[in-house]
């Protein structure tokens, strides 16, 4: 059955599509699961909406589609925006790294370019001091060392260990190993920042796609909460905009139901007596006591011939083919949330069925009548004392209009005339005029 917010939200006119929805019964399924729950739900609405015209029930089963798929659909919202935030807050905090480790890149390489500098002002003054200690001494051990050095740094490692080197040589010296070892250190740093921001930025692109992906996937989800929101407005528009329609019709029903019941009260009071008549007419004749023969008359069996016909159970009436998509008795509107009365029980087994007489009697009526359709009402005569007659609306087609039936007799077949939404039979039992629930019977 639909969920109860359904009925709540139109009975009391609040706005379907401003109010909370409610958990769906079938929410945290798998989709096959909860497409198989709406389903079952809109035939059960479909079931109950009997009477109801098509474009309406379509937009009953339309709103109450929408109902049950909105909680799991705002489910799906709300995790896509939960996703989107996380992915947001990874890609944002990538962004951060980046832009940290490319500032450290940037300051690695500044080293980088000082301490180069340093090197090449420590080369130039070492080519200072070896060439005027060749222009004041030959060539000195020093600059013999410094000719055959490989760099800057070869060459201070070569003249540490000479004995006898100037202070000004020593510092030259120095400086020039400390700028080696600066350069070596910021080197180092340099290609291993390069490589962690190269790192870094292949993560940020991956993250960052990942992050628009997942707007992309919110953005999708609350577009379909909006498609839901739309389709319900449309259908809720549908429904106010007939309501005046919908109640006619019901007035309608109502009205060829009270019809048709006096018709058969006045049936059933003639039956009655003219059964009396017969009854005081055999009593006199045969010097029986009145009263006595006046007691109801025994409950007739089937006829023998009925039987085998079909699936003659041999009940009171032969149980019409199909299964019962809406019993008989007092309802909800599953939508609008009133209660009405159905006046019979609803068997449905498919378009151009067979219906049979559920006992042997008189046609009354057989034609179209309104939100009844083609209907076919037989009148059986006095069972058990009660004026008993059936009646068989919604029929596509007639076998026979006027005459007498017998039990499982074809009357004519299974369709959808009148105020229908599909073929069934609305298979009715009339006591004494009344309508009651044909379970009893059948």
């Amino acid at each position: 059955m639909v969920s109860a917010a359904v009925v709540v939200s139109l009975a009391t006119g609040a706005s379907p599509v401003a109010a909370a929805p409610a958990p769906a019964q079938g929410q945290g399924q798998a989709p096959a699961a909860q497409k198989e729950a709406v389903d079952l739900a809109l035939e059960a609405l479909q079931d109950d909406l009997v009477g109801t015209s098509q474009e309406l029930t379509a937009a009953y089963a339309e709103y109450a589609a929408v109902q049950e798929q909105l909680p799991g659909a705002q489910q799906a919202a709300d995790l896509a925006v939960q996703v989107q935030d996380r992915a947001q807050a990874a890609a944002d905090d990538l962004a951060n790294r980046l832009q940290a480790s490319r500032t450290a890149q940037e300051a690695a390489a500044a080293s980088v370019k000082d301490s180069e500098e340093s090197m090449d002002a420590s080369s130039a003054a070492i080519g200072r001091l070896a060439a005027d200690s060749y222009r004041h001494s030959g060539t000195p051990q020093t600059l013999s060392l410094a000719m055959n050095a490989e760099d800057s740094a070869d060459f201070a490692s070569r003249t540490a260990a000479i004995s006898g080197v100037s202070a000004t040589e020593a510092d030259l010296l120095a400086s020039a190993a400390s700028d080696q070892a600066v350069r070596s250190s910021a080197t180092s740093r340099l290609s291993a920042v390069t490589e962690q921001v190269g790192d870094l930025e292949a993560e940020a692109r991956a993250q960052l796609e990942v992050a628009q992906q997942a707007a992309e996937q919110a953005q999708a989800r609350k577009a379909e909460i909006e498609t839901l929101a739309q389709r319900q407005q449309a259908a809720v528009a549908t429904i106010e905009s007939r309501q005046a329609e919908e109640q006619a019709r019901e007035n309608q029903l109502q009205a060829e139901s009270d019809a048709l019941g006096t018709q058969l009260r006045a049936i059933a009071e003639a039956d009655k007596a003219r059964a009396a008549a017969e009854a005081a007419a055999q009593a006199q004749s045969t010097g029986q006591d009145q009263s006595a023969s006046a007691a109801p008359q025994a409950q007739r069996a089937p006829s023998v011939a009925s039987r085998s016909a079909g699936r003659d159970n041999g009940a009171t009436l032969r149980r019409p083919e199909g299964r019962v998509s809406s019993p008989y008795g007092m309802r909800m509107h599953p939508i609008r949330g009133y209660m009405r009365m159905h006046s019979g029980v609803d068997l449905a087994s498919g378009c151009g069925t067979p219906i049979r007489a559920a006992e042997d009697g008189q046609i009354v009526s057989a034609g179209y009548n309104g939100t009844y359709g083609n209907i076919t009402v037989v009148n059986h005569g006095l069972i058990n004392g009660q004026s008993v007659a059936t009646a068989y609306p919604h029929m596509s087609g007639f076998t026979k209009t006027s005459g007498s039936v017998t039990r499982g007799e074809v009357l004519g077949y299974e369709g959808e005339t009148g105020a229908v939404t599909g073929c069934h039979l609305h298979f009715e039992v009339r006591v004494d005029g009344e309508a009651v629930d044909p379970m009893g019977w059948i």
